[in-house]
């Protein structure tokens, strides 16, 4: 190994992406379509493809689909979609980062974003 870290942003549908790629990945980060059905596409086709240790970091991740934040907001479709992975018996492990060192939404430090892995 080289040492050398190759990052590339993919702006589009990720479903067409995932669909036309053969490679695989050691982090992907989903923030588009946050409807439960998309998302649920997402996280199958990106848990197909990442590596062995690889990650997955959601966007607007709710845990038990209540708010983060005073102003009462959820957005319920990444937070379903991982409920209906484990459900169909896909072994994932989510993990919400709950809080992050600098200031986020609502003067908080709160953070909706939840890293994802494959179960063992």
């Amino acid at each position: 190994m080289s040492g050398r870290i190759e990052t590339r942003f993919v702006i589009g549908d990720s479903r067409h992406f995932f669909a036309a790629n053969n490679e695989t990945f050691d982090f992907v980060f989903l923030d588009g379509d946050h409807s439960a059905d998309t998302v649920y596409e997402e996280m199958v086709s990106a848990l197909a493809l990442i590596n062995e240790n690889g990650l997955i970091v959601l966007h607007d991740y709710f845990p038990g689909g209540r708010p983060l934040w005073s102003d009462g907001v959820v957005i319920s479709g990444p937070f379903a979609a991982v409920e209906k992975l484990r459900a169909s018996g896909a072994a994932v492990k989510v993990i919400p980062l709950e809080s992050l060192p600098w200031p986020t939404k609502l003067n908080s430090h709160t953070t909706s974003l939840a890293v994802v892995a494959k179960g063992h």
